[in-house]
């Protein structure tokens, strides 16, 4: 495969993996969640096989792990991607299509009336004129994260296809991403060196790169009540429902996602539950900042005291378990990972837009684990929507810089 053939190739088996529905279910324990992932990592594995790649495994908990053996000395290189799609209440099945956008609104759908509107979505005319893969308007594209597996394959065939010199290459496919990062959690990190310069494409439109994410908690309060018959409850009745207002009630109102961006952080309450004689609150705290994390971790228990004083009979406990860690926090000093980025898109004529990321990957796992892994774009818009696209010169652009990354790997042997 040459670079002329780079984007007939991502469009074919971009195309082909969307067909393949993969969406995870965070209702269910078991690892993959859905059949649908563990097919596609089987199909994976099929094509790596088939273009040369000798070194894969596939686990029972469908992670695929692949190895492409270098040929130089060179820093062994990773690329992570997930396989599944998210859930956000359509259709599972993706049906992709591509189009020539000409500036104007796109009907995805006429039978239903589904239109990608220009007004709504205006970063779209930057590719007027250019190939577009969109959705059929009654599902999400699967771009996140499939763009990423297909440039991931794209990368393996190119090398194994050209007599290219490079170091040791792993490709990590795992599952359940969208569910907690689950796969990550689930990554036997003696898999792979601790050398690694480890990346997840898994990123945004042309250019994005990230290194920061937050750091990540979630928190779980329970409260039980005092039951009795309404008709004789003065002095007993517990309402644990009512404690559980009066918590909520404590929070900042400003500090919610919805009146925060950038790198300001948040509490979320993302459940709440209960009956007559017990109530559940489910939160989810967010920071970039390492000492304004812990802070928030401090604020909520502050506020289970003073509602504890005040409802000296209701049992309250507070459990909070971190969920992930911000990729900066496992930098250090050694900042080659982000370095040789910034020079392989430099050298593609790539302009990257560093931002923090307002989200958790699973390269926020693996940094938690002490392997910083940064956010490489895939070229993707309006990810988890059904008005989701993939403008196909921006999907090229990700597999060359992954490529061109490889080449220049040796000069950042260490």
């Amino acid at each position: 495969m040459n670079p002329n053939q780079f984007s007939e190739f991502l469009k074919e088996y971009f195309i082909k993996y969307t067909a393949i529905t993969s969406q995870s279910d965070s209702s269910i324990p078991t690892l993959p969640s859905t059949i649908g992932q563990m097919k596609l990592a089987q199909t994976l594995k099929e094509d790596l096989e088939s273009f040369g790649v000798k070194d894969l495994t596939l686990q029972e908990n469908g992670i695929l792990i692949a190895k492409i053996t270098g040929t130089i000395d060179a820093p062994p290189l990773s690329f992570m991607a997930h396989v599944d799609t998210a859930n956000i209440g359509v259709s599972p099945h993706v049906k992709a299509q591509v189009i020539e956008f000409k500036g104007e609104d796109i009907i995805l759908n006429k039978e239903q009336n589904i239109t990608l509107k220009v007004s709504e979505h205006p970063d779209i005319l930057n590719y007027k004129g250019d190939e577009i893969i969109v959705t059929d308007g009654t599902s999400v594209l699967g771009a996140d994260d499939k763009a990423g597996v297909t440039a991931m394959v794209g990368l393996a065939k190119y090398i194994t296809s050209n007599n290219i010199e490079h170091g040791d290459i792993y490709l990590l496919f795992v599952p359940d991403e969208e569910g907690g990062l689950r796969g990550a959690y689930a990554f036997d990190m003696s898999k792979i060196p601790k050398n690694l310069l480890s990346y997840t494409i898994d990123g945004g439109p042309l250019g994005e790169f990230g290194y920061e994410t937050f750091n990540g908690a979630a928190a779980n309060i329970y409260i039980k009540g005092v039951s009795i018959h309404p008709g004789s409850a003065k002095g007993i009745l517990v309402n644990p429902i009512l404690v559980a207002n009066d918590i909520i009630a404590r929070m900042d109102r400003m500090d919610t996602p919805e009146h925060s961006e950038g790198k300001q952080g948040f509490i979320l309450v993302c459940d709440i539950k209960g009956n007559a004689t017990e109530s559940e609150i489910d939160i989810i705290i967010r920071d970039f900042d390492k000492d304004k994390f812990e802070a928030r971790k401090v604020f909520l228990q502050k506020i289970i005291d003073e509602v504890q004083k005040l409802h000296p009979r209701a049992e309250i406990s507070l459990e909070i378990k971190d969920s992930y860690a911000n990729i900066a926090n496992a930098l250090g000093d050694d900042r080659r990972c982000v370095e040789i980025v910034e020079e392989a898109m430099k050298n593609i004529g790539v302009s990257i837009h560093t931002l923090p990321i307002r989200g958790g990957t699973d390269g926020a796992v693996f940094s938690s684990k002490g392997l910083p892994t940064p956010n490489i774009f895939t070229g993707a818009h309006a990810i988890h929507s059904v008005y989701e696209y993939l403008p196909l010169k921006s999907f090229t652009k990700s597999l060359e810089t992954i490529i061109e990354m490889v080449k220049i790997a040796p000069k950042y042997l260490k």
